[in-house]
């Protein structure tokens, strides 16, 4: 079950870990950077799978609808390790019931952000064109 934050109270007091571009021929370079920086910040090793989906999700859907490419950033608080995926694309025209429900089975796609709806801690998005998701997990 996540919670809606507000932008501010997931932004990190210390620096960013991992800021890294990407496109659709680097989804394995994000995961791999994406697991040695959460492992480097203290996300417990259980937890490390569910990063790993989030990242993987997050990107592939910034790549297919925000333009063909991305930003990621990766960072700890006290409580949380955040994930946070930029794009430049259109937007959605309604971020906040993105990925409340499932997509329908018969449905080739549009179940990445319901995915990482049910398994994120946190989570905000923002959109204005471009679209942001900053997705939790607590450690």
């Amino acid at each position: 079950m996540t919670t809606e934050r507000g932008a501010d109270e997931s932004e990190s007091p210390q620096k960013t870990s991992l800021l890294q571009e990407f496109d659709s021929h680097s989804l394995y370079a994000v995961r791999s950077a994406v697991a040695a920086h959460a492992v480097a910040l203290g996300l417990p090793e259980e937890r490390l799978s569910t990063l790993l989906l989030i990242a993987t999700e997050l990107a592939t859907n910034a790549f297919r609808h925000g333009g063909g490419s991305g930003r990621l950033r990766l960072w700890r608080t006290e409580e949380s390790v955040f994930l946070q995926v930029s794009d430049d694309g259109p937007g959605l025209a309604r971020p906040q019931e993105a990925g409340r429900r499932p997509a329908p089975l018969s449905s080739p796609g549009g179940r990445g952000l319901w995915i990482v709806r049910q398994i994120a801690d946190h989570l905000d998005i923002t959109t204005e064109p471009g679209t942001t998701i900053t997705a939790g997990l607590d450690v």
